[in-house]
């Protein structure tokens, strides 16, 4: 009993060090940091709207123009300002006595002067946080407590190292896979624990996701894809001057989209593979392969029909607006922002696809060889 947890030791040591390493002790050595960008938009405040003082409509040939005069809590004072927006806006706030709100606070010769920003919705996403840690415990147990463990690590990665890494001038191709390779160990080991079918499906994702960054690159020089479609990408090139690789970028976003997916199939192939062997000691690499595609080939469908519709629902206002021109179908798909969304669905397709049939190979290869003994093997020997 010993050998098993030390091995498992050793195993979360790895993951939880390599994780430690770039979330605490790159940052603190100064490795990389995440510069301001120049957004001057002063200092932001929580407050609470007391009371609405006045408010009114004007017509234009634009669309309805409101204003509203509100009094605000700001810390232990209170202020009043002005609320101005267009019908429709993305700033379209309507506020009632009670409300959270962000403002802006910027100093002047003559005094703070405060501009309302945003709802403040802290309070609603604790709550919608907490309910959905509690299903996945309710449900999952302890194997979805450990799972949620395993999602904290996936946000600190990112937070922590991909994130400011990019930002401070790194390439986000290669910084990203690094911090992908740390999540994929860390969450599936928290998830799954250190054994064989972790083991087979982290090779089989790490494959995977090397073939889909491949992939990726190949399909973005194809298509002669800028990195800039995206209205956020084109902002973030003008407020760093150029400083990070547009289409580095890019890819690195296929990557992440598609780690997740990846993730829930290489597992369940992985774990088809040992059932089979499980269940009926005497297959074969070959029957253990071909048993397991069937079980594949069924989750290719499912999973590529999800990954489409995540990307679709994500970009579904892009769609709506290219749906509304004149123009026919063959020659909306060539802007760039559109063929982007296109290119980034069909990368990550194909990664999870291949994904099936590479971590089923690899998992029927060592199964079925008894390089990897599980319960009801011949041998007899413990998985």
């Amino acid at each position: 009993m010993a050998r098993p947890t030390l091995t498992a030791a050793i195993a979360y040591a790895v993951v939880l060090g390599a994780v430690f390493l770039l979330t605490v002790i790159l940052p603190a050595a100064g490795a990389f940091k995440a510069p301001l960008l120049p957004i001057d938009s002063g200092a932001i405040r929580e407050a609470t709207v007391v009371a609405v003082l006045d408010e009114g409509v004007q017509e234009t040939p634009a669309g309805n123009v409101y204003r509203a005069r509100l009094l605000v809590r700001v810390g232990e004072g209170e202020v009043e300002l002005d609320h101005v927006y267009v019908e429709g806006g993305a700033d379209a706030i309507t506020l009632a006595e009670g409300d959270g709100v962000l403002v802006s606070e910027m100093q002047t010769q003559d005094g703070p002067v405060y501009t309302l920003k945003d709802r403040s919705r802290r309070t609603a996403l604790w709550v919608l946080s907490l309910a959905f840690a509690l299903t996945v415990v309710a449900v999952g147990g302890r194997h979805g407590a450990l799972s949620l463990l395993g999602l904290g690590v996936t946000f600190l990665v990112l937070v922590r190292f991909i994130v400011p890494a990019t930002l401070d001038g790194w390439s986000p191709l290669p910084t990203t896979i690094v911090g992908a390779l740390a999540i994929l160990g860390a969450a599936m080991v928290l998830s799954h624990g250190p054994n064989p079918k972790t083991w087979i499906a982290i090779a089989g994702t790490a494959a995977s996701l090397l073939l889909t960054g491949v992939l990726a690159a190949f399909a973005v020089g194809f298509a002669r894809l800028s990195g800039v479609g995206e209205e956020s990408a084109a902002m973030l090139q003008v407020l760093t001057q150029g400083g990070i690789d547009a289409r580095g970028l890019l890819l690195a976003g296929i990557i992440i989209g598609a780690l997740g997916v990846l993730d829930d199939v290489t597992t369940t192939q992985a774990s088809t593979v040992i059932e089979l062997r499980r269940a009926n000691p005497s297959l074969g690499t070959p029957a253990l392969f071909a048993r397991a595609m069937n079980v594949g080939r069924d989750h290719i469908a499912a999973t590529t029909n999800t990954l489409v519709l995540a990307y679709a629902g994500a970009a579904l206002p892009l769609l709506l607006i290219y749906a509304g021109q004149p123009h026919p179908l063959g020659i909306l798909v060539s802007f760039d922002q559109l063929a982007t969304e296109i290119v980034r669905t069909l990368a990550g397709s194909i990664g999870i696809v291949a994904a099936v049939p590479v971590t089923t190979a690899l998992a029927a290869i060592l199964v079925g060889s008894g390089l990897v003994r599980v319960e009801g093997d011949e041998a007899g020997a413990e998985g």
